[in-house]
């Protein structure tokens, strides 16, 4: 039985596309991430309107000899020669960009982050079940009346109840890692969850890494490094601009003012700034080739791990059911004196251990794709 085929699912029961809907408005790195780009749209605008006309207003008042005299002037000041600052704005709208992507990207992996607490519940719960299932054959395996009639050894006697005694643990224990994953879940979610709903069939293997927004966030970067290379060796340059200005209330005594300024920090700043930024451009374009590269090998490594855990969990299974029909056998024959206990004991050793194969190459399975979606960025 397929392990996402092991829970009932009532119609109230949280679905798989519910989880990750949920994990998107409450994760906190989501959120921030989400608020630090919208943050950045305001200073890119800042950067924008900052190029635009900068208006101001004077108005005094002189005291002189007993008298007063009121002057007041209106100027616009335009910095249209203003090269490094336009280009700084460039820089700023994709540092704005790159904290989108970033957010998106961010955002993706919390849901895939909780998509794989999602099937780690899904998995303790089944093998909750096979743990339960290998207590009940322990228990209901007749040794003490078989040893007491003579029929069976006390050593057959003590394997028994060591089998049963570990029958128990893994009980325990199983039921210890089910309220472990759904509180993991439960917090990734912050929210209280029930039953969860086992997804009809498994996610599909993407075929390659071109939608992974996390690509879009190096790409903005390696723009943004360009723009501020750009500024720095306009920085080198003298800038300009444009100053009208003109009494307030009239328009007949007013100036226009063309000016140019070019400033040195140290004879070298500037020439070291735009080397600067150049080695910057350079790390930037080198990072996005190595995440491409990093991305397609991860998504080949799931690829494979996903194809390797199918193998493995129809292997499983086909063992899982040889295991039980064997067990069973060995029952029928333990009933009619044509076997010993020994040989039941054997074989429910078995079939408890085909019960956790089964289950624990289906949750590789399950991971292995969520991990390839993740790294192409398929969206949910």
């Amino acid at each position: 039985m397929n392990l996402l085929l092991l829970l009932l699912s009532p119609a109230y029961a949280l679905t798989l596309d519910e989880a990750v809907a949920r994990a998107a408005e409450v994760d906190p790195a989501a959120v921030v991430a989400e608020l630090d780009w919208r943050k950045s749209q305001l200073e890119a605008g800042e950067a924008w309107a900052d190029l635009g006309p900068t208006p101001s207003l004077r108005a005094s008042r002189r005291f002189s000899g007993g008298a007063v005299a009121d002057s007041s002037s209106a100027t616009v000041a335009i910095g249209v020669l203003d090269p490094p600052a336009w280009l700084d704005a460039g820089a700023a709208s994709s540092s704005a960009r790159a904290l989108r992507h970033t957010a998106e990207a961010t955002t993706l992996d919390a849901q895939y982050a909780s998509a794989t607490l999602y099937y780690r519940v899904l998995a303790a719960e089944a093998a909750l079940t096979a743990a339960r299932e290998g207590e009940r054959f322990a228990t209901a395996t007749a040794t003490t009346a078989r040893v007491s009639a003579g029929l069976e050894s006390e050593l057959v006697g003590r394997s028994a109840r060591l089998g049963l005694l570990e029958a128990q643990a893994l009980t325990a224990q199983a039921e210890a890692d089910v309220a472990v994953a759904r509180a993991a879940l439960s917090r990734a979610l912050e929210q209280d969850i029930d039953a969860l709903e086992a997804p009809a069939a498994p996610l599909a293997l993407p075929e390659d890494t071109r939608g992974s927004p996390w690509l879009d966030v190096a790409a903005a970067r390696v723009a943004a490094a360009k723009w501020a290379h750009a500024s720095a060796v306009a920085g080198i340059f003298p800038t300009g601009g444009i100053e009208a200005e003109s009494a307030a209330g009239t328009f007949e005594d007013w100036s226009l003012t063309l000016g140019l300024t070019w400033t040195f920090d140290g004879l070298a700043g500037p020439f070291l700034r735009a080397r600067e930024a150049a080695l910057e451009q350079k790390i930037q374009t080198v990072q996005l080739d190595a995440l491409e590269r990093d991305l397609d090998v991860t998504l080949t490594t799931a690829r494979e791990q996903a194809r390797a855990a199918d193998r493995v969990s129809e292997a499983a299974k086909a063992r899982e059911i040889l295991a039980a029909e064997s067990l069973q056998v060995g029952q029928t024959r333990l009933s009619v004196g044509l076997a010993s206990s020994l040989e039941v004991l054997r074989l429910q050793d078995e079939a408890a251990k085909a019960r956790r194969d089964r289950v624990k190459a289906e949750l590789d399975a399950a991971l292995s794709r969520l991990e390839g979606r993740r790294v192409a960025g398929i969206a949910w």
